[in-house]
């Protein structure tokens, strides 16, 4: 007996080690063929900044079944990647839902291949679509379909833009407008302006350039752009007062225009502070503490503001130089309540008006914010956030 059972034993431990052996089995889900068959619109298409908004390419596909039931809903997830680095440049997936397409605008598709190659220059991508099977009980491996095509992408926002002006006399300059803020798609420049037409251009070169599209006023004052390549470029045109004015274009879509303000120009540059009994500066002038920031986006580069604690019943006023003798933003009216009374006049010295200053009805932490376009001068005061 103890015979059989030694003999049983190493039969045990033969298996078992033989076991150990053979390869361990993993379970695999059951890949399906692609019923989408995805297809591109276009083969190869360089990509055009005068009609951004409009459709460049569109991605569509066949019906995908589900393998379980013909109840479950199927939908749909689409990604775009470059060829050559799938692992690394790729966007996000879109979720379509259980549409059968999606289109991508020029613009749209430019921002995409910019991360992924110069402008001018072709690169290969691809378009994958996914099928989700949406089955309660059991989950079923993604179908995927690709296609690829080339694009070729333009430069979205030159370092700067050229103003090309032409005046009375049919003289014409050139000044150059600079970013605030790299990136942006928002020039400017500050000028002493006179009587003229202009447009502006990209390169230094006649095309591409930016025209008038439409004279009429939008909300914010500006007049609407078209991006031209070829042909004649219509001329926008100043009659405004002769001096200083600046201007701003927005190349960005949905505001694509261009802006001549005036902007109340300081004494120094930026150079604001807040000061009085009102306030947790005190009587002290030109501290780091009490001084305003600009505030404003690279659409709105006239906005200034403070925060900090505020007393009721103390006095404050702003200051723009060194001490004293400088110039102030005073109160409208001796004692105007910053919390109700948005007035805001232009600066002055102390003896061309008076030593008026705001006095605040609330304590707390505020926000006071002065708008210094020239034609729409005023303030806020609000609690802050």
């Amino acid at each position: 007996m103890n015979k059989l059972y030694k003999l049983l034993g190493l039969v045990c431990v033969a298996a078992l080690f033989a076991g150990c052996n053979e390869d361990p089995e993993y379970f695999e889900l059951k890949s399906y063929p692609d019923e989408m068959h995805i297809r591109s619109s276009v083969e190869e298409i360089t990509l055009n900044k005068g009609i951004a908004s409009e459709g460049a390419v569109t991605f569509t596909w066949d019906k995908a079944t589900s393998p379980i039931s013909p109840d479950d809903v199927v939908t749909y997830m689409f990604r775009l990647y470059a060829s050559a680095n799938k692992s690394e440049n790729f966007t996000d997936y879109y979720d379509v839902g259980t549409d059968q397409q999606i289109t991508f605008s020029h613009d749209e598709l430019n921002s995409i291949i910019a991360r992924w190659a110069l402008p001018g220059q072709p690169v290969k991508i691809t378009g994958q679509v996914l099928s989700i099977v949406n089955n309660e009980k059991t989950y079923v491996k993604p179908e995927s379909s690709s296609v690829e095509l080339t694009v070729t992408g333009y430069e979205k926002y030159p370092q700067y833009l050229y103003m090309v002006m032409t005046d009375a006399d049919g003289v014409e300059t050139t000044q150059r407008l600079e970013q605030r803020q790299l990136g942006t798609g928002v020039y400017e420049i500050t000028l002493n302006m006179q009587p003229c037409t202009f447009h502006f251009n990209t390169t230094g070169e006649t095309y591409p350039a930016y025209g008038l599209a439409d004279a009429t006023l939008t909300e914010e004052g500006g007049m609407k752009m078209n991006y031209i390549t070829e042909g004649d470029i219509p001329e926008f045109t100043y009659n405004g007062l002769l001096g200083t004015r600046t201007i701003i274009v927005d190349t960005n879509e949905g505001f694509n225009d261009c802006r001549v303000l005036e902007i109340v120009k300081l004494p120094t540059d930026g150079l604001m502070w807040i000061c009085g009994n009102g306030c947790s500066i005190g009587w002290n002038t030109n501290t780091a503490a009490g001084r305003f920031t600009m505030t404003g986006d690279v659409r709105h580069p006239y906005i200034y503001s403070w925060t900090g604690e505020f007393i009721a019943g103390g006095e404050i006023k702003i200051g723009l130089g060194g001490g004293w003798g400088d110039n102030f933003f005073y109160a409208p009216e001796a004692n105007a309540d910053p919390l109700t009374d948005h007035r805001l006049l232009m600066y002055r010295l102390e003896a061309s008006g008076g030593d008026l200053k705001w006095v605040p009805s609330v304590s707390g932490r505020y926000t006071f914010t002065l708008y210094l376009k020239a034609d729409d001068m005023h303030t806020t005061f609000e609690p802050a956030q």
